[in-house]
């Protein structure tokens, strides 16, 4: 008696890790879904993936197999980077700064790669992002369109207007990227409706950052975004005089957009130029000016430690002291240079930069081999990271350093060559 019994607990036991597996996919795909909306509820998804992941199923063998993804390695090499980082700060100032999601972050393709182990669940994930970002689009059109009310913080903040959950970059950043995956899928697609329905919320998502938000790193993104889709849809495959022709009258009709476009002229021409000239003339602490007062005060940091750099979150105290005493001193203070590279040298050297972009280089290639539609769609996540990181510190804010780690996450593992050809040959032996 005691044999059946002990099978039929094995089996239960067995059954509840299997529960927790499908519990942890599911989670998985809720942290997709949540991370353009709450930050909070984006911890708890990704906490509870974690830990569903561990107690699941074949637990050695799924983390295993992640492992081998080369986007998870990828995330490990630059964590180990940022590990060596913060320790070159706790040996200067005994203080080792591994608190919150800022270095942690690089575990999460690994850990989601341990339960989206399918394309399927690894699409499903990216629907559920897609899902929750288009629902942030029709609440921030019906704001515009006076049929939902405006946040509250928009009487003390204009620049809240039309914005949901997020504040206006970050929604912009998100926008770009549902645009992208809307329109990719609209390439590929053989089914016309889905295809008018892909195209038209693309179309939506442009609309609405251009009229609506007025997002001026949306703006910069926008302009390399529309730039590869030009070519993806009208240039790839054409002769090079034609597609150099094109190009050219393209290239002339997008300066003609963005000088009528009243919100876009307004924004990327006037009103920078106007804030640069406060700033050379009376130190303005106006967007523009503050910029340009961040990466003036970042090139003596990076100076002092070119190599190296001055350890991990050691740019925020090296530039308040460098600030201190000055007009306007409080309007200045900023957590970081609004500059990806710059805060990067700054705080891992050119070092920590040759590693950064080798990794970019080696992702790019990888995201090249994919399939349609993900191979357009991550090009265009990577271009958008780029292109915004510009001008903003992305992995420095946790919604934007959520959001593309936890994409990056989804992208498919790629067979090898070999593995593809023993599976065609085993398909016409057994024809």
């Amino acid at each position: 008696m005691t044999y059946p019994l002990m099978r039929t607990q094995a089996s239960r036991f067995t059954r509840l890790r299997d529960a927790m597996s499908v519990a942890g996919r599911w989670c998985a795909v809720a942290s997709l879904f949540v991370v353009p909306l709450n930050k909070p509820a984006t911890n708890v998804a990704i906490g509870l993936t974690l830990i569903f992941s561990l107690l699941g199923s074949d637990m050695r063998q799924r983390w295993l197999a992640a492992a081998r993804h080369p986007v998870a390695q990828g995330a490990l090499i630059w964590w180990a980077v940022l590990m060596l980082s913060a320790l070159h700060t706790w040996y200067a100032t005994s203080i080792l700064p591994l608190a919150g999601s800022f270095v942690w972050a690089c575990w999460y393709p690994l850990v989601l790669g341990s339960l989206l182990q399918t394309p399927q669940w690894r699409r499903r994930a990216l629907v559920a992002f897609a899902l929750a970002v288009g629902l942030v689009l029709l609440i921030s059109c019906g704001m515009d369109l006076g049929l939902i009310p405006q946040r509250s913080l928009v009487h003390s903040d204009p620049t809240m207007r039309n914005t949901v959950f997020k504040e206006y970059t970050q929604q912009g950043v998100a926008f770009l990227v549902f645009g992208s995956i809307a329109l990719a899928t609209a390439v590929v697609s053989r089914s016309t409706p889905r295809r008018i329905l892909c195209s038209a919320a693309a179309l939506l998502a442009l609309i609405n950052i251009v009229w609506m938000l007025e997002s001026r790193t949306s703006y910069v993104t926008l302009i390399p975004l529309l730039g590869y889709w030009v070519w993806r849809i009208l240039l790839k495959g054409r002769p090079i005089l034609r597609s150099a022709l094109i190009a050219c009258a393209l290239a002339v009709a997008a300066l003609a957009t963005v000088w009528f476009t009243p919100p876009v002229r307004e924004r990327l021409v006037v009103s920078v130029t106007h804030e640069a000239e406060l700033y050379a003339s009376q130190r303005t602490p106006t967007s523009t000016g503050i910029r340009l007062e961040l990466w003036r005060r970042t090139l003596p940091i990076i100076a002092a430690a070119p190599v190296f750099g001055h350890g991990l979150e050691q740019w925020a105290p090296l530039y308040r002291r460098s600030i201190e005493g000055l007009p306007n001193f409080k309007a200045f203070l900023m957590g970081h240079p609004h500059q990806e590279m710059l805060l990067i040298v700054a705080e891992q050297g050119f070092a920590g930069l040759l590693v950064y972009l080798l990794l970019l280089v080696a992702l790019a290639r990888y995201m090249a081999r994919m399939e349609q539609p993900e191979r357009d769609i991550y090009a265009c996540i990577l271009l958008i990271y780029l292109t915004a990181g510009l001008v903003n510190c992305l992995w420095d804010d946790f919604s934007h350093r959520h959001l593309f780690i936890l994409l990056l996450a989804c992208i498919p593992l790629i067979e090898r060559q070999a593995s593809r050809q023993g599976v065609a040959m085993t398909h016409t032996l057994h024809s």
